[in-house]
């Protein structure tokens, strides 16, 4: 049997990778297929049949014929020229940022969907750059045009002295990303590949 499990692009390959690995210790008969998506595919795919389940981050997207359970928050982190500010400081609010461009990275057709995340649901103020990758944001950043988003996860891959981690805060409250999975009603698999998740992304 096949399993395919879609993920959201912006979580990287990595952290799912090595939640297979633990699955298949469970479910070593079980073959396991990645789909990486945009957050706005997961449930076009799951509806379609082209995914099983898959790792996001749900937003305020209803997934309520779905299994759907949080494994995670990971905080969130703009990334930014170094030099901004401080070098000892840790955290920056949304209200600070206003003047500086946040990039978005996203692909034309998905441009609205982030759009939408970064100014309604996180209020970012900040004006709108879109780029179509990491490495164009990061350009773009270690040059002073602006910040992009990571979560702490994921943007402790990157290592760019050029470029400053702070953690993002609204109002003194940290900004945090959920990672959840979500999957078909009637699949047998989900508890597993769930705990496998949080073996590797809580118990890590």
């Amino acid at each position: 049997m096949t399993l395919i499990v879609g993920y959201f692009k912006n979580f990287g390959s990595k952290d799912v990778e090595k939640i297979v690995t633990e699955f298949k210790k469970i479910h070593p008969e079980i073959d396991i297929e990645l789909m990486p998506l945009y957050q706005d595919q997961v449930g076009d795919a799951l509806a379609e049949g082209k995914i099983d389940l898959a790792l996001t981050d749900p937003r305020d997207n209803d997934f309520k014929n779905y299994q759907l359970q949080l494994i995670t928050e990971v905080s969130l982190m703009i990334i930014l020229q170094a030099g901004n500010f401080m070098s000892g400081e840790q955290t920056v609010d949304i209200k600070d940022l206003k003047k500086i461009p946040n990039i978005l990275i996203t692909k034309t057709e998905e441009e609205a969907g982030e759009l939408h995340y970064h100014k309604d649901i996180l209020k970012i103020t900040s004006p709108f750059i879109a780029v179509d990758s990491f490495n164009e944001a990061a350009l773009m950043a270690a040059s002073g045009s602006g910040y992009f988003l990571m979560n702490e996860r994921t943007a402790d891959l990157l290592m760019n002295d050029q470029l400053q981690k702070m953690f993002l805060l609204n109002d003194g409250q940290q900004l945090k990303q959920d990672y959840a999975l979500v999957g078909k009603k009637d699949l047998d698999y989900f508890d597993d590949f769930a705990q496998a998740a949080k073996s590797i992304l809580v118990d890590d």
